[in-house]
């Protein structure tokens, strides 16, 4: 057994790896090639009896301040075997030689076997946001405009969250199962990819929301989070998100929103043949200290 760097030759066993991973929904067989091409994303795999039995990346951002570990995948056949805690080791121990300030991971709720590793390393839960993914949602005549949403610029919704920090917690900006520190080169780089919206009510903001299109599943699907104040507020930002969503042919939504939201339950057509759980951030500073 031993990890080596990623080869471009290792692509068709991740793939295979990815297949047979939540249930054939794992989108990492769709996320290899931009993780190939990030220039700050360390991809490894482990090697077991000559063949990829194990993968994982740690992805440095927030201005390297973050070391992210992201993407643990085990070939079903090799599972509790204790390939996860190897790999996780040595992403930790690259960490460390990165100089970063610490270590973040994020999964779902329900994700037992992650949780047994933060839980092992020391990590703490630092986020916590609802998500829920739904195809079939095109039919869905759904309408709620209690809250003037409208589009906004980049600058405008940075400029809008710094003034209403309450807005998001911990101050970090969570998307696609990523996590970031909120900050304007953040939302620089999105200015061109994400649409970005607002809702306000008697001059006061109570939603700031954005979305942007995606392939998964060989199809285009829109991924989208909403921090809003209060239920009507959200209500409209999601109204608006699944409007944009229509408008921009995505055959599947999904969508990170702020915790204490459950109104999508009550929604006609959003509440059924829909896979909620919840997004989970853990986090340790340094020193990492892992035996």
């Amino acid at each position: 057994m031993f990890i080596r760097s990623f080869q471009l030759s290792d692509k068709g066993a991740l793939i295979e790896i990815s297949k047979h991973t939540w249930s054939g929904y794992d989108h990492l067989q769709y996320d290899l090639d931009e993780l190939i091409r990030n220039p700050n994303s360390y991809l490894y795999v482990l090697e077991y009896k000559d063949r990829v039995v194990a993968f994982a990346n740690l992805n440095i951002i927030d201005e390297a301040r973050t070391a992210w570990m992201e993407n643990m995948r085990v070939h079903w056949r090799y599972r509790k075997r204790g390939f996860a805690w190897v790999i996780t080791k040595w992403l930790i121990s690259k960490a460390e030689g990165l100089g970063v300030e610490r270590l973040r991971l994020a999964t779902t709720i329900e994700n037992e076997a992650t949780r047994r590793i933060t839980d092992r390393i020391g990590m703490s839960q630092i986020l916590q946001m609802q998500i829920f993914w739904k195809g079939n949602y095109r039919g869905i005549r759904w309408r709620d405009t209690s809250v003037p949403t409208v589009s906004c610029t980049a600058d405008e919704a940075y400029n809008l969250l710094r003034s209403n920090p309450e807005l998001i917690p911990e101050g970090i900006i969570s998307y696609y199962w990523h996590s970031f520190d909120f900050s304007k080169v953040l939302f620089q780089s999105k200015g061109r990819q994400f649409q970005f919206s607002k809702g306000e009510r008697n001059g006061k903001l109570g939603s700031l929301s954005f979305g942007y299109l995606r392939t998964f599943h060989d199809a285009p699907m829109w991924c989208s989070s909403i921090y809003a104040l209060d239920t009507p507020s959200f209500t409209s930002a999601l109204s608006q998100q699944l409007q944009i969503a229509k408008r921009e042919q995505a055959q599947e939504v999904l969508c990170f929103h702020s915790a204490p939201f459950q109104v999508a339950n009550k929604i006609p057509g959003l509440k059924r043949n829909r896979f909620s759980s919840v997004y989970v951030l853990y986090e340790k500073p340094r020193p990492f200290n892992i035996q």
